[in-house]
């Protein structure tokens, strides 16, 4: 279990990060490189990132595998908030998030696509990543997954406040 105290100044963090952000748009929802979108249906009609039910966050586990850059910057700080408030959860939803902010190892075949998710973020949000990240490589359950995701990339861009 994560300290409360830690969970909510990384949502406060989070949410401040992102804030101002529009939806994307059903157009822009999906990666180019992706071909199917079942995965993101719950995300047609431009839904706020903070609006979503609990039942969306955790049917929608994989969502962000297909999500556009733009979609992927506006609705993981959703995923990154429920996956905080949920860490003890038995769903999938937090191990998902965790991953879909590793790359993988140099040589992955999918890390380049992974990245491409990345460009949008501003210093101010990857900084609440790297916050969320470290947050999490404190799970017993979790923490291998975040400390992956934090060497395999986030380290490296980490920016001091």
């Amino acid at each position: 279990m994560l300290p409360e105290s830690d969970v909510q100044a990384t949502i406060s963090e989070i949410e401040a990060a992102f804030a101002g952000l529009a939806p994307p748009g059903d157009d822009n929802l999906l990666h180019p490189d992706s071909m199917d979108d079942v995965d993101i249906v719950d995300f047609y009609g431009e839904p706020t990132w903070d609006d979503l039910s609990d039942e969306a966050m955790i049917r929608s586990w994989a969502a962000h595998y297909f999500f556009s850059a733009q979609a992927f910057q506006y609705y993981m700080p959703g995923f990154m908030i429920w996956s905080l408030r949920h860490s003890d959860t038995i769903d999938y939803t937090p191990e998902s998030t965790i991953r879909a902010f590793d790359p993988g190892e140099p040589g992955d075949p999918l890390g380049e696509f992974r990245v491409t998710k990345f460009a949008l973020f501003t210093d101010a949000q990857i900084r609440s990543i790297v916050s969320f990240l470290r947050l999490f490589s404190q799970d017993d359950d979790l923490g291998d997954v975040a400390k992956g995701a934090l060497s395999n990339y986030w380290d490296a861009r980490a920016t001091p406040t």
